[in-house]
C-alpha cells in the first residue's frame, strides 16, 4: 500500500511544480514569431508592466524584457537601456509613484497609460515600445502635467 502511495504524491508534486512553472513568465525571446506571437506580446507587455509599474522592479523588467538594443526616442534621454534604468532606480528612490495603469499590445506593439506623482508633479505617462519577437527594442513617451483645472471633466483618464 505504500508503495502504490508513493507514485501517486510523485505525480501530484510534480503536477504541482509543472502546472506552477508554467505559469510563470518566461525572459523575452528576439526570434519568436509564428501564430501565437501577439498573445505571446500581449502576455509579455502584461508582465513587464507589473513588474515595472505595479512592483516597482525596473532592474527585474528590463533584465527580462529589454535585454539588449533599446532605442529611445524621448527627447530628454538617450538610447541604451543603462540611461532608463539609472532614471527610473533614481526617479522611484525620490518617491516616484504611478496608478491607473492601462497597458495593451498588438501588431508589434505595446502600450502604457498611467497617472504618475513625481517632484509635486502629477501627470499622465504614455509609452509605447516596438517589439522584436517578445522583447522591447524601442521606445516613445508622451507626457502631459495634469494641473486640476482642465477644461474636460474627463481629460487624461
Amino acid at each position: 500500500m505504500r508503495i502504490s502511495a508513493m507514485p501517486v504524491v510523485l505525480l501530484s508534486f510534480l503536477a504541482l511544480t509543472t502546472a506552477d512553472n508554467n505559469h510563470k513568465p518566461r525572459g523575452c525571446n528576439p526570434k519568436a514569431k509564428g501564430p501565437t506571437l501577439e498573445k505571446d506580446q500581449q502576455a509579455a507587455m502584461a508582465d513587464f508592466a507589473k513588474l515595472l509599474l505595479i512592483d516597482n522592479k525596473p532592474i527585474v523588467a528590463y533584465d527580462k524584457y529589454v535585454p539588449g538594443q533599446y532605442i529611445q526616442h524621448n527627447p530628454f534621454a538617450q538610447s541604451g537601456r543603462e540611461f532608463s534604468l539609472n532614471f527610473l532606480t533614481e526617479a522611484r528612490a525620490q518617491g516616484w509613484r504611478s496608478d491607473k495603469l492601462t497597458f495593451f499590445a498588438g501588431q508589434g506593439y505595446g502600450f502604457t497609460h498611467i497617472r504618475a506623482f513625481w517632484q509635486n508633479t502629477t501627470s499622465s505617462v504614455m509609452d509605447y515600445f516596438r517589439f522584436e519577437g517578445t522583447c522591447i527594442v524601442e521606445h516613445w513617451d508622451v507626457v502631459q502635467v495634469i494641473t486640476g483645472n482642465e477644461t474636460n471633466p474627463i481629460a487624461f483618464f
